[in-house]
């Protein structure tokens, strides 16, 4: 291998001594901590100890068992939703620059806070402008920072401990949740689907409630936003609506609003003068 024409060509410089073959190491000039054996293969980045490898096993068995519970307790149109993400939510304006950076700030806060400061999140604006990949986004970025995890306090014999137990996340689209909820009355696996996910919503440390205010106009649905927010009170929600804050109210009264409004103080994004997506990509 001609080492010194790579070393030129890359700009390395020798930085120490090979651990598993004794040639020379290299550094890159901007990188002088990485280093790599050219020799035999060796790098720097790649050795990681038993204990590293150990917690990295763990975080992904956690993270498994986290987006498990989320895939099997959600309610969705289309599962492309568990692809949203800030990493390929690309803005094309200042605005939606805007509610991004507004967007990852709440999640800091409420990954900062997922035990014991509950937060009501409003994304709110027209249809096709990223409400609902913003509000996944926003999910996975919690999950990312607190590496799925929570701290408990649980009695280990006869003492108490803090422990780490796995995040509960789940997604509903609203409108969707209420017809199985309608059909699970006449049919026996509907019945049980919507038992596991109406437990999901009603006890997950991060609930999505998604298109609220496109289910009917009955009564029945309205009691059975405002049961779930007698239940949600002051647990973590996001919420993404096309209804304005008067629409809300007298959709789904007072009370619910009150309920949502405890926890939402500052935690409001609105997607007006964003663009329709959907529009934009059929050439409208």
């Amino acid at each position: 291998m001609d080492v010194s024409g790579l070393v030129t060509r890359f700009s390395f410089v020798q930085s120490g001594t090979c651990p598993q073959c004794g040639a020379s190491l290299f550094s890159p000039k901007e990188h002088p901590n990485v280093q790599a054996c050219m020799e035999c293969g060796y790098s720097s980045i790649a050795t990681k100890t038993q204990e590293e490898r150990l917690k990295d096993i763990q975080i992904q068995n956690r993270k498994d068992e986290v987006f498990n519970y989320l895939r099997n307790t959600s309610c969705f149109g289309s599962s492309k939703v568990f692809n949203y993400n800030f990493g390929n939510y690309r803005p094309i304006d200042e605005k939606e620059a805007n509610v991004r950076n507004k967007a990852l700030s709440m999640s800091e806060r409420l990954a900062k806070g997922i035990k014991d400061d509950p937060m009501h999140i409003f994304l709110q604006g027209g249809t096709g402008r990223g409400k609902t990949h913003i509000a996944m986004a926003m999910m996975y970025e919690v999950l990312n920072q607190t590496k799925y995890v929570k701290n408990i306090r649980k009695k280990v014999g006869e003492e108490y401990q803090i422990v780490q137990v796995p995040l509960a996340v789940t997604f509903v689209n609203w409108s969707r949740f209420m017809t199985l909820k309608q059909e699970s009355i006449r049919d026996d696996e509907k019945s049980r689907q919507f038992t596991l996910i109406n437990t999901a919503l009603q006890t997950a440390d991060i609930a999505i409630v998604d298109d609220l205010g496109k289910e009917g106009n009955s009564d029945w649905y309205f009691q059975t936003f405002d049961e779930l927010m007698e239940i949600r009170e002051d647990q973590h929600l996001i919420i993404t609506t096309n209804l304005e804050g008067e629409d809300l109210i007298k959709r789904y009264g007072d009370r619910s609003m009150s309920r949502l409004r405890k926890h939402a103080r500052g935690n409001f994004i609105s997607f007006a003068g964003i663009k329709d997506h959907r529009m934009l990509k059929e050439g409208k």
